[in-house]
Order: C-alpha cells, then sequence, then structure tokens
C-alpha cells in the first residue's frame, strides 16, 4: 500500500509540474507573439526597402502556386520555397518591379530573402532576412554573395569557385559552397518566376 501511495503522490507531483510548465509556456507564447510578429514584418519591410529603394509601397499580390510549384519541380530547386510576392510602386502608383521572397536551404537552416526584379528584367538587389550558416563562412554571404546581383540582368545564375568572367557567374565564398549554391539558386528560382508569372 505504501509503495502505491508513493507512486500516487509522484504522479501527481509530475502531473503538477508539467501543467504549470504547460501553463507556462502558453503565456509566455501568448505575450511574445505579437512582438514576434512584428519584428518579423519590420525585417520583411527593410528586406523589401532594400531591393527597391525609391518605392513608396508595396502591394502583396497571390502567388500562382501552379507555376511555382512548376518552377520548383526543377534538379536545383529540391529545398527552395516561394513565399511571397509583392509589387513595388512608386508615389503616382505606377510599378517599377517586383519581390519575390524566397526561403532556400543552406548549409545550417533555411536561408530567407527577397529578391528585387525591376520591370525591364534587371536584379535590383537582394536582401537576407534570415540566415544561420556557418560563423566565419556561410556568414559572409551579406557581404561576399549578395553585392554581387546587383544591377544583373536577370538571368540564370552559376557558383564559380574562380572569378566572375560574365553577368551570369556569381563567385562562391570560399569553404561555403552549398551557401553560396542556395541563395544562387533561390535567386534563379525567383527569376524564373518573375519571367513565368510577372512579366
Amino acid at each position: 500500500m505504501s509503495d502505491f501511495k508513493t507512486m500516487f503522490k509522484n504522479a501527481l507531483v509530475l502531473f503538477v509540474i508539467t501543467l504549470v510548465a504547460g501553463v507556462s509556456l502558453g503565456f509566455v507564447y501568448q505575450v511574445t507573439k505579437e512582438p514576434i510578429a512584428y519584428q518579423e514584418e519590420l525585417a520583411q519591410i527593410k528586406a523589401n526597402q532594400a531591393v527597391f529603394p525609391d518605392a513608396a509601397n508595396f502591394e502583396d499580390m497571390e502567388t500562382d502556386e501552379g507555376k511555382a510549384a512548376s518552377i520548383l519541380a526543377g534538379a536545383d530547386y529540391g529545398k527552395i520555397t516561394i513565399n511571397s510576392v509583392k509589387k513595388a510602386v512608386d508615389e503616382s502608383g505606377n510599378g517599377l518591379g517586383y519581390v519575390i521572397q524566397v526561403s532556400s536551404g543552406g548549409y545550417g537552416d533555411k536561408i530567407v530573402f527577397t529578391v528585387g526584379i525591376t520591370n525591364d528584367s534587371q536584379v535590383n538587389g537582394i536582401s537576407l532576412i534570415s540566415i544561420n550558416e556557418t560563423p566565419g563562412l556561410g556568414m559572409n554571404a551579406e557581404k561576399v554573395i549578395v553585392p554581387q546581383f546587383n544591377g544583373k540582368p536577370a538571368g540564370k545564375f552559376q557558383v564559380t569557385k574562380n572569378a566572375a568572367s560574365s553577368d551570369s557567374d556569381i563567385e562562391a565564398i570560399s569553404g561555403a559552397t552549398i551557401t553560396s549554391k542556395a541563395i544562387t539558386f533561390g535567386v534563379n528560382a525567383a527569376v524564373e518566376y518573375f519571367q513565368s508569372a510577372l512579366q
């Protein structure tokens, strides 16, 4: 009988601890949900403005899921998702181009970034929203990979380990080819979506 009482007491203590932990986690989630959503929205706005600094507004557009799925079926795009599409407009409401948000599987985790493409098929720039790659290697993407896309014709890009010799070449980060390819293939997917669904 004593063993039963001990077991019951231990089970009750465990239940109370689990209940308190669950309620606490729920409370913390409710408290932090809005600030996290606000920070994510702010990061998106900053990324949009980085690739289209002349835009006055960014209008949400519906993603063509069929065309996106068709593009992402390509061999290089297995770890890529097209998250959203926005139209960049000036103060008069004239369209300047499009901002396509992409997630691409890197070495460590998903790399989330925006690709700005002008109406006349130029990559206006890319901006990283979230990256968690190897420090000193893949984390150098912001200073090594990002600037290489600015002002290039929106075509198919390829990663090279040597110095870029054409507009389609993107020089890889030394020791971080996977990160370099993840971003480059993500840009290629965005360009293909632009050409297929938006141009």
